[in-house]
C-alpha cells in the first residue's frame, strides 16, 4: 500500500479539516475527489478522520483557540449537514472510490519520492552491514529504504526526533519520520515528548509510542516480544481475530504471535538485558553558529557572537524604526532575557557572507505572534535571498501562512524555489513558539532541496520547490543597487528583487540562531530548553 508523505498527510488533513468547517472550495472538492479516487491510504486518512471528527465535534470546537478570520463562516454547521451538503453531489464519485478500494487491495507500492530523506544514521558500534559497503556515518536515510544489519550496533535518528537502535542480525524498514518496519531482529526505541506517536511494526503488532523507551524482538518463527521500560505504548496485534489494542505500561511484556498474546517467559533476563546502555560511536560534525541574542535594551544595534565570541561584522540593524522614542519602545522583555519587537513598519538586516548559496544550513529563534495579528501582518520573519542552481534568485521566506486556499491560517510556512511547506500549529496566539528551519540541500545537482519545519522541537511538514521548467523569475538582483540583497540577513519584512518590499512582519523575536548543517532534532530540542547548543560531548551523553 502506498504511504502518504508528511506533506501529503497535510494537505489531506487540511482538505478533511475544510469539509468539517463547511469551507471547502471547488478545487478542493476536485483535489480531494481525485485522492479519494486514487490513493488507498488517502481513503482510510479520509474515513478515519471523518469518523473522529463525528465523536469529537463538540470538544474540537472548545479547543478552537484561532480567532475567525473575516473570511469564514460565524458559525461551525453540524458535521451531519456539512457532509450531506458536500457529498450529495459527489455521491457517484465516492462509490467509484469504494469500489475503486475494493478492487485494488492488493495493489503494490507506488511512487513516493525517491530522494525524500526522513532519519540519519547518527551512530554505531562495530557495525557490519549484510548488503554492500554500507552506510557512512551520518548518512540521510530515504524513505523506503531498507537497512540489513549483519552485526553490530546501528543508531537511526528520525527527522521526528524519535532515536532507534538496531542491534543486528536485523533488518528495519525506514517508512517517514513518523515510523518503521522491523521485518526481523531487535530494536530499542527512544522517543522524546516531541516525537509522540511515532510508531514501529512487524507482522504481528503494531506498537505506538506514547512517549517512553520499549523494546521488540522479532524472532524468526514470526513472534514479537514487545517489553516497555519507560512510560507507556498501544500495542495492536495484526491478528485478524483479534486486533483489539493494549495499553502496555513500564515493566510490562508481551509476546504477539499468530496464535495469540501470551506473556514473554524469560522477560526478566530481556529487561535486564535491554536497559543497559550500549556505548555508540556518534557522529556529530564541527558546526558553527551564529547567534543574535537580541538583549540590547536601545539603540539600531543588535550583536552577533559566534558561540559566545563578538562577530561585530554580523551585527544587526533595525531600520525604519521611527523616532527615538519608537527605536527604544522596539526593545522588549523576550523569552530569555530581552527581545526585538517588529511593529509592522520597521526590519532589521545584517551581511551574512554565503547566505545566499546552496549550503545546508538550520534556522532558529523565538517568535510570538499577537492572537489579533491580520493577514496583512504575516510577511517574513526571517528571510534572505537565494542565488543557487537549485533554488535559482527566489527569496527564501520564513513566515506565517496567509493564503487559505494553501493552508491552515496561521500556521508556520517557509517559501522557497516556488515551492513551500507548511506546519500545522496556530502560531497566532500571543504565546512565545519556538521556530527551527532546517534547509537539506540533498546529495547531488538533481536532487531537490528538502525543508524541514518544527515548532515547539516537534516536526511539522516539509517541502520541497518547484519542479525544474516551472515559472519562476530567474534574473538576478541589480549587483550596482545599494540596496541588494544577496548574501543579507533580513527580519520583520517580505523580500523583493533588490530589496524589502512595503509588507512587513507585526509580532515579536528572540534568540535567533543559524547553523552551518541540518540540525538533529535533539540539537532543536537543547536549543530550545536551554538557549545553549547541544555540543558534542552532550549529544553522546544525551543519547544514552
Amino acid at each position: 500500500m502506498s504511504r502518504l508523505s508528511d506533506r501529503e498527510i497535510l494537505t489531506l488533513h487540511t482538505l478533511c479539516n475544510a469539509v468539517v468547517d463547511g469551507t471547502i472550495n471547488e478545487a478542493q472538492k476536485k483535489q480531494l475527489s481525485q485522492w479519494l479516487l486514487t490513493s488507498r491510504s488517502a481513503r482510510q486518512y479520509y474515513i478515519r478522520t471523518m469518523g473522529l471528527s463525528a465523536s469529537l465535534c463538540s470538544y474540537a470546537s472548545e479547543m478552537q483557540a484561532e480567532a475567525p478570520d473575516v473570511y469564514r463562516p460565524r458559525s461551525r454547521p453540524g458535521l451531519a449537514a456539512v457532509l450531506f451538503r458536500w457529498l450529495t453531489p459527489l455521491a457517484a464519485t465516492t462509490v467509484i472510490a469504494l469500489l475503486f478500494w475494493m478492487a485494488s487491495l492488493r495493489q503494490t507500492k507506488s511512487e513516493t519520492p525517491a530522494d525524500e530523506s526522513v532519519a540519519q544514521l547518527t551512530g554505531s558500534k562495530e557495525c557490519q552491514w549484510a548488503v554492500g559497503a554500507g552506510l557512512s556515518p551520518g548518512a540521510r536515510l530515504r524513505k523506503g529504504e531498507q537497512l540489513e544489519l549483519a552485526r553490530g550496533f546501528a543508531e537511526v535518528t528520525f527527522d521526528s526526533g524519535a532515536r532507534v537502535v538496531l542491534e543486528g542480525p536485523a533488518k528495519l524498514e525506514v517508512n517517514s519520520a513518523w515510523d518503521a518496519v522491523l521485518n526481523h531482529g531487535a530494536l530499542k526505541a527512544s522517543v522524546p515528548p516531541e516525537a509522540v506517536g511515532f510508531s514501529v511494526s512487524d507482522s504481528t503488532v503494531n506498537v505506538v509510542d506514547l512517549g517512553t523507551e520499549f523494546t521488540m524482538i522479532a524472532d524468526p518463527n514470526g513472534a514479537t516480544d514487545l517489553l516497555v521500560l519507560k512510560g507507556a505504548v498501544e500495542a495492536s496485534p495484526q491478528n485478524p481475530t483479534n486486533q483489539q489494542t493494549i495499553l502496555m505500561h513500564k515493566d510490562q511484556a508481551l509476546r504477539f504471535a499468530a496464535s495469540g498474546i501470551t506473556d514473554v517467559n524469560d522477560s526478566k533476563e530481556k529487561f535486564a538485558r535491554y536497559t543497559r546502555t550500549v556505548p555508540l560511536d556518534y557522529f556529530t560534525p564541527p558546526t558553527e553558529y551564529m547567534h543574535w541574542s537580541l538583549d540590547e535594551t536601545d539603540g539600531t544595534r543588535m550583536h552577533a557572537d559566534n558561540l559566545g565570541v563578538a562577530a561585530n561584522s554580523y551585527d544587526l540593524t533595525l531600520k525604519d524604526a521611527g523616532s527615538l522614542a519608537e527605536v527604544a519602545a522596539a526593545h522588549i522583555d523576550g523569552r530569555w532575557q530581552g527581545g526585538l519587537n517588529f511593529n509592522g513598519h520597521c526590519y532589521a538586516r545584517a551581511a551574512f557572507p554565503g547566505l545566499s548559496g546552496n549550503s545546508p544550513r538550520t534556522v532558529a529563534f523565538w517568535v510570538r505572534v499577537p492572537a489579533d495579528a491580520q493577514l496583512s501582518d504575516a510577511y517574513a520573519m526571517v528571510a534572505w535571498r537565494a542565488q543557487s542552481e537549485k533554488l535559482s534568485f527566489r527569496p527564501v521566506h520564513i513566515c506565517w501562512n496567509r493564503n487559505p486556499g494553501e493552508g491552515t491560517v496561521g500556521v508556520l510556512r517557509t517559501d522557497y524555489g516556488g515551492g513551500y511547506a507548511l506546519g500545522t500549529t496556530s502560531l497566532r496566539d500571543g504565546q512565545w513558539h519556538y521556530i527551527a528551519v532546517a534547509f537539506v540541500p540533498g546529495e547531488n545537482a538533481s536532487t531537490p532541496v528538502q525543508v524541514k519545519q518544527y515548532v515547539d522541537g516537534r516536526l511539522e511538514g516539509e517541502g520541497y520547490p518547484s519542479l525544474p521548467g516551472e515559472k519562476e523569475d530567474t534574473t538576478p538582483p541589480s549587483v550596482d543597487d545599494p540596496k541588494t540583497v544577496n548574501d543579507t540577513l533580513w527580519l520583520g519584512c517580505r523580500l523583493g528583487r533588490n530589496g524589502p518590499r512595503k509588507n512587513h512582519f507585526r509580532g515579536d523575536m528572540d534568540e535567533l540562531y543559524i547553523a552551518n548543517r541540518a540540525l538533529e532534532p535533539r540539537e532543536i530540542v537543547e536549543l530550545m530548553k536551554n538557549n545553549q547548543p547541544l555540543q558534542p560531548a552532550l549529544v553522546v551523553a544525551a543519547a544514552r
